[in-house]
């Protein structure tokens, strides 16, 4: 088994680390010849928010070797926490810019480099950061973090959650702003109700003993139907389909502003919402980020 990287886009992969940070403390990851899968299974999150994600290799790596006797796949799991302390270290020296110019602590022509090792019978995930200081001296910083190796039977049990057809897609306002308006309706209930229709309605609604509101976004854009949503019963347009949802749930998906990118959210009547997070422009994305974020009924409270 063997694995070793450069990691060439550092800030992206540290912005999707941290929108997994705020769901669970460790994530999976799947490694294969193409893409990287992050996973954040339901039994990890405290919200039973799950993550689904792929991301293409070339979005995140250069000289991206890998080999195993598994199909060349690696299946690990590892702590955020650590993940995102080394990412940081990285990501300043890298050459980070701050209004000033270039961070003063930025090595000039760094590069960042990931290896799979073993300390003992400990996988570890080895990180070299090397590159040139103001004076020209040559650096090399070295991060270690353990990660354990998933067997095939742990894979196996790894699943995404089975969701029925979804009754909508629409394509989300700009996640910043909408997760500082959910975080503003969190302090007047705990469940927010997600509806919307293929007129490109969207309403949050939220209530309470003390107040009712809805929030309502006019003529977003519905995304062209595939098609098996082509062989459905097309409902009329003005018909609402809605989820209820925890609202520290939805919070937790909206992390993945950090991301940026255009979003779109399904809606599986009384089910879930799905959400996807897509990496750069829908036509030439580097890759989605997947969230499912369960359902509430009344039995739920």
């Amino acid at each position: 088994m063997r694995f070793r990287t450069a990691i060439s886009n550092v800030s992206l992969l540290n912005k999707i680390s941290r929108s997994l940070a705020a769901l669970a403390r460790s994530c999976v990851i799947r490694l294969s010849e193409e893409q990287v899968h992050f996973i954040v299974p339901g039994n990890e999150s405290s919200t039973g928010v799950q993550v689904w994600s792929r991301v293409n290799v070339s979005t995140l790596f250069d000289g991206y070797k890998i080999e195993s006797n598994a199909g060349n796949e690696i299946w690990l799991e590892l702590h955020l926490d650590s993940f995102l302390k080394v990412l940081r270290s990285a990501h300043s020296s890298v050459g980070s810019f701050n209004d000033n110019g270039r961070n003063a602590s930025a090595l000039s022509d760094a590069d960042v480099i990931l290896k799979l090792n073993k300390k003992g019978s400990q996988p570890i995930w080895a990180f070299e950061i090397r590159g040139y200081t103001a004076t020209r001296k040559q650096m090399s910083i070295t991060h270690e973090i353990n990660v354990k190796i998933l067997s095939p039977k742990r894979q196996q049990e790894l699943n995404e959650p089975l969701c029925p057809q979804p009754d909508i897609h629409i394509v989300l306002p700009n996640l910043l702003e909408l997760r500082n308006l959910v975080s503003r309706l969190s302090h007047v209930a705990d469940d927010v109700r997600i509806s919307a229709n293929h007129e490109g309605t969207l309403e949050l609604s939220v209530n309470s003993s003390r107040v009712n509101l809805t929030t309502t976004w006019k003529d977003l854009v519905i995304p062209t139907s595939t098609a098996d949503d082509q062989e459905r019963v097309t409902p009329p347009s003005q018909q609402m389909f809605s989820t209820t949802v925890a609202i520290k749930g939805l919070l937790k998906f909206l992390t993945s502003h950090l991301v940026s990118g255009t979003a779109i959210m399904c809606i599986c009547e009384n089910h879930c919402v799905i959400a996807y997070v897509y990496i750069g422009e829908l036509n030439e994305t580097g890759g989605v980020l997947t969230f499912f974020v369960p359902g509430k009924t009344v039995d739920d409270d």
